[in-house]
């Protein structure tokens, strides 16, 4: 028998899940909890292969106790109910682990079971001496940005561990934010919690960081994140992908949540020795007053001969901030920064990787996969912020990039 764990506040609506469809039928057994406490206590005696949670709740939200269970251990397959307006909660609770939505207001009864049975079917339950593993790392890692010396001592897993990490290059990104006062009154209603939570879903994704263990919340306004540069590629080139990266996702917060944000990368030191003087480096470059121009800002780390790193820096900066641009060029950016034409050319595709005009396409075309699953801006809207005025250019243009034309995107992202 599977168990099912149906959590919702309000009993009608619990009781309406257990009482539409026969479940033992199906071999699976159904328990009910009122609250996130409750649920928890459940989850250490019985066997919970399914989680049916409503989002919202009082005392513990349904995201919240999606995080505590991943936290003590418990990884079962996760079924959200939602009810009206809930569309970022919902994509918050996907972006946690959740793998199925239903609509509260409309679920009929083969519309749950079918979510049911589709979430077990693909569900693959991690065990739970592994999480504690990856929760007692993450701890380490903390304390390592927060520079207590002995830690390693403290630490269980120390021993065989961290190998891997200190064989990479890695470099400690500090994000801010800025104007997120009334974000949080308004979309959070003052649920610091649920705020500091969805906002740090959003980071890891923008971040793309190893299963959450590159991302700290060190204050309601700032996080530390560790990143590692793939062997294959140049520090120029992590670097280009960072601050895409970051560009990206700011753009995000700025349009779904009216907030602006800015960081500060610290260089590149191989292992964990350094990590404490990496964080402290990028938090002291990172924008403590709201940001203009300057989004993203770098400690050092360029593969760029002579004394050309802080002019490809401003390059860089410039390009994120004019994609919009549809007289962004070559000569405009190497005007900007006050060399030639011929001579930006060669510095940046040997910095880079890639030619000026491929790296602003890519550029462009993130920009536009962005605002289409995140915006209900038109297709021909989309191609003027990204500096396109043609949107059938863009719609060819982004199907040759990506294989696939932006129209597919929803489809494969819902």
């Amino acid at each position: 028998m599977k168990g099912l764990l149906i959590v919702d506040d309000e009993i009608f609506a619990r009781e309406s899940v257990a009482g539409a469809i026969p479940w033992e039928e199906y071999g699976i057994r159904v328990f009910q909890a009122s609250g996130g406490e409750e649920a928890l206590k459940l989850m250490e005696t019985r066997e919970i292969h399914l989680l049916m949670t409503d989002i919202r709740m009082p005392g513990m939200s349904g995201l919240e106790l999606i995080q505590r269970a991943h936290e003590l251990g418990f990884f079962p397959g996760i079924i959200v109910l939602s009810s009206y307006n809930e569309f970022e909660l919902v994509r918050s609770a996907m972006q946690l682990g959740a793998e199925d939505y239903l609509f509260k207001p409309t679920m009929m009864p083969g519309e749950i079971l079918d979510a049911v049975q589709r979430v077990l079917k693909k569900h693959r339950e991690i065990p739970k001496k592994k999480a504690e593993q990856s929760e007692n790392y993450r701890d380490y890692l903390r304390m390592l940005l927060m520079g207590e010396s002995d830690c390693r001592e403290k630490n269980p897993l120390w021993e065989g561990q961290p190998g891997v990490w200190e064989k990479r290059e890695l470099v400690v990104i500090t994000v801010r934010l800025f104007h997120f006062q009334e974000c949080l009154t308004k979309v959070f209603e003052d649920d610091l919690n649920l705020f500091q939570f969805s906002i740090g879903n959003i980071l890891n994704e923008i971040l793309k960081t190893d299963k959450g263990y590159g991302l700290f919340r060190m204050n309601h306004k700032e996080y530390a994140a560790i990143a590692w540069k793939a062997e294959e590629d140049t520090k120029m080139q992590a670097l280009g992908e960072i601050q895409k990266c970051l560009l990206s996702g700011f753009t995000f917060l700025k349009l779904y949540y009216q907030m602006d944000a800015a960081a500060g990368v610290s260089g590149f030191r191989t292992g964990l020795g350094e990590l404490a003087r990496q964080y402290t480096q990028s938090a002291e470059i990172c924008p403590r007053n709201h940001p203009n121009l300057k989004k993203v800002l770098f400690a050092e780390g360029m593969e760029v001969q002579g004394n050309m790193q802080r002019e490809m820096y401003q390059a860089l900066d410039y390009i994120g901030e004019h994609l919009g641009d549809k007289n962004l060029s070559l000569s405009v950016v190497a005007d900007y920064i006050g060399v030639s034409k011929n001579y930006f050319s060669k510095i940046f595709k040997e910095s880079v990787g890639v030619k000026f005009v491929d790296y602003v396409t890519a550029q462009r075309m993130e920009q536009a996969r962005n605002l289409y699953l995140n915006s209900n801006l038109k297709i021909y809207e989309i191609a003027e912020q990204v500096g396109y005025s043609d949107w059938h250019y863009l719609y060819n243009l982004y199907k040759k990039t990506y294989g696939h034309s932006l129209s597919k995107e929803k489809e494969t992202n819902t």
